[in-house]
């Protein structure tokens, strides 16, 4: 497992900290690699795979929550989403590029043609401010939300209950960029998955 956190005196309980963990093939095959990668900062990590035919980086990450009109989340989302762009203006060009993790966002349906581009059919929020990021990244990026391309029961695409109302959300997501789509067979969440990793959310 490859760890990005807090530093100590900013660590909170279930905050800050990201991680990719690998399974051993997976492990040589970083390893075999040169072991790349990069701990950006708390909210986003970065590892490099040399793989045949491709190569391939992952980047992990935790969006701050959504900013709901207030200056300093809409100044911590902006933040976030500057230092994804930087860590992704790093990666090699033909690059299989996977980004996953908890964006905190709810990308809603299908709005127009330039959506259509980076969103399926199978969505089931209303956008949010962090979903209209999530989708202006995406679609300056070339990428699209692997999750929303993929049919399947409601109860295999939410990843997360609001505490108060009880209702799901989709709020965690696969990233891949659009000239590797048909590389991802699939995207569903496994809802005992994360174990006793210590999460709210389903993987």
């Amino acid at each position: 497992m490859v760890y990005s956190g807090a530093s100590s005196c900013n660590k909170t309980k279930s905050a800050h900290g990201v991680a990719i963990y690998l399974d051993k093939q997976a492990t040589n095959g970083w390893k075999d690699s040169g072991l790349v990668w990069e701990a950006v900062n708390e909210r986003i990590i970065m590892i490099r795979l040399e793989c045949k035919p491709i190569h391939a980086t992952i980047i992990a990450v935790y969006s701050p929550i959504n900013s709901n009109g207030n200056k300093q989340a809409i100044e911590e989302v902006d933040a976030f989403y500057l230092k994804l762009q930087q860590t992704v203006d790093k990666v090699p060009r033909g690059d299989m590029l996977l980004i996953m993790g908890d964006f905190n966002a709810r990308v809603g349906k299908q709005q127009n043609q330039t959506t259509k581009n980076v969103i399926g059919p199978h969505t089931v929020d209303k956008i949010n401010e962090n979903g209209q990021h999530l989708i202006d990244f995406c679609s300056h990026n070339d990428i699209i939300v692997a999750n929303t391309f993929y049919q399947h029961k409601t109860v295999h695409q939410m990843t997360w209950k609001h505490p108060g109302n009880k209702r799901w959300h989709m709020l965690d997501y696969t990233l891949v960029n659009k000239k590797f789509r048909s590389s991802v067979e699939d995207v569903r969440v496994y809802r005992n998955a994360a174990g006793a990793i210590g999460t709210d959310h389903h993987l």
